[in-house]
């Protein structure tokens, strides 16, 4: 996998992370934000190039920080915790 198909899936990763931890459905992000689910469904798997208004609509959705949503390292804890 390339540079940029890998940075895309950690970033919907990490979506779908936040989502989750607000107690959020795809479909109530998507009402949020404008867009409907199957496009927070392609976000979340890395299907697409977002823009930097699309970060900051789901940021504010997600009540978090442009920093909490390239956040990366808490994926890599995580990760690390369900290989033991």
């Amino acid at each position: 996998m390339d540079e940029i198909s890998v940075f895309k899936a950690k970033l919907g990763r990490r979506i779908a992370f936040l989502r989750e931890r607000n107690d959020l459905t795809q479909p109530e992000l998507g009402a949020l934000i404008n867009k409907d689910f199957q496009s927070i469904s392609r976000i979340e798997n890395g299907k697409v190039n977002l823009s930097a208004f699309t970060l900051k609509q789901i940021s504010d959705a997600l009540n978090v920080s442009m920093n909490d949503v390239f956040d990366f390292s808490e994926l890599k804890s995580r990760l690390n915790r369900s290989k033991r």
